[in-house]
């Protein structure tokens, strides 16, 4: 029995190379153990990739990708069985998604990608005054290991300013020249409101359609497990109250 430690536990490639090593060595996956405890015996026993290994399909990887960041502890074993099988021959495995190994997967992959997405959507950052100038800082709890890989997009949309990320897993910190990663903080330290919360919650507000407000859809994009960490959730509940009233008023008005 081999024991494997992917430490990051999020860390594609160190499952990439310890899968490589293991096919070389055709160890079956009965055999091998995944964890993300630093404290468990280490691989040491496989030789090196000892043969070339066919190369696998383009949807395999990008399946690997999301699932990588998944919670699930058996995420590892269950990719390196679907590895195996794709090795071993069944080179159309990842158009059958009525296999229950890829059907399981494939349901993993696309819990991450809902979450990223709804990260993206729900972080708020709130500025904090440091020595060295004005940072945005926003806490978040993700429902899988997904820091990293959204880091990418606050790049992109946010280039110019110093913000930083705080997730229990993780924390990035983007300085406008350079990403660093950090341990992982509580919502004990996320920072108070600012001025600029208060300014946003008024915009909500004042923006708000109650004629096309819809309780049910609400729920279904914004879930409440994410409203808590959301400025503006505050004042949902009363929206959608008055939603009603203030359509019959609107309808009730003549034209001037």
């Amino acid at each position: 029995m081999y024991s494997i430690i992917i430490d990051p536990p999020d860390d594609l490639g160190a499952f990439r190379s310890a899968a490589r090593r293991l096919l070389a060595a055709r160890i079956d996956p009965a055999d091998v153990t995944w964890t993300d405890c630093p404290d468990a015996a280490l691989f040491q026993d496989v030789p090196p990739d000892a043969e070339r290994i066919a190369a696998v399909p383009r949807a395999f990887v990008e399946l690997a990708q999301a699932v990588a960041c998944h919670r699930d502890e058996s995420r590892w074993a269950l990719l390196y069985q679907l590895l195996w099988r794709l090795v071993a021959g069944e080179r159309t495995l990842m158009d059958q998604p009525s296999d229950t190994l890829v059907h399981r997967l494939q349901r993993m992959a696309a819990s991450v990608r809902r979450d990223r997405h709804r990260m993206t959507a729900f972080v708020r950052f709130r500025i904090v005054e440091a020595e060295d100038g004005p940072c945005s800082v926003a806490w978040y709890e993700p429902q899988h290991r997904i820091l990293r890989r959204v880091t990418p997009f606050f790049i992109d949309r946010f280039a110019s300013l110093r913000f930083a990320v705080l997730t229990p897993d993780l924390s990035v910190h983007w300085d406008r020249r350079a990403v660093r990663y950090a341990p992982g903080l509580s919502r004990s330290a996320a920072p108070p409101a600012d001025d600029v919360e208060d300014w946003w919650k008024r915009y909500y507000c004042a923006t708000f359609n109650p004629a096309r407000a819809n309780a049910k859809l609400l729920d279904s994009h914004m879930p409440k497990r994410f409203r808590r960490d959301l400025p503006e959730a505050d004042s949902i509940r009363d929206l959608l109250s008055n939603a009603g009233s203030r359509t019959d008023g609107m309808i009730g008005r003549q034209p001037r």
